[in-house]
């Protein structure tokens, strides 16, 4: 793998999806690494430090919110973006990871993959 090219971490235990950005992520340049649940992203993301975060709320575990908080809490992770992606769509959900530290939250049934990515690639400045 390319050391050069821009991180970016999917936490999403829908092994579909999980894999659907991998594969477009990859296409756009950038790497990828998986997390199937909150223990494993936080574990990953402490180790690997990746410049984005995709992040899904309902997920084993520790869910999405804990990830957030625990990762937002630590100096050295606290300035990687968050789009958290997620079924959720309640305000209550969206402000709440809002004020927790996320940069943005996308419903997953109201944005196309591709207008995810294009998100992404805005946040990398690519």
């Amino acid at each position: 793998m390319n050391e050069n090219k821009k991180k970016v971490m999917i936490v999403e235990d829908d092994e579909h999806i999980s894999k659907v950005y991998e594969i477009k992520l990859a296409k756009e340049g950038l790497a990828t690494s998986l997390a199937r649940d909150g223990e494993e992203a936080v574990v990953k993301i402490t180790a690997e430090k990746p410049d984005l975060i995709i992040l899904d709320l309902m997920i084993p575990k520790k869910d999405g919110f804990m990830v957030l908080e625990e990762i937002k809490k630590n100096p050295e992770l606290v300035n990687i973006p968050v789009i958290i992606l997620s079924n959720l769509g309640q305000k209550s959900d969206q402000d709440r990871t809002l004020a927790l530290g996320a940069n943005e939250y996308l419903v997953k049934v109201d944005y196309p993959i591709q207008e995810v990515i294009d998100k992404v690639k805005g946040y990398l400045e690519i």
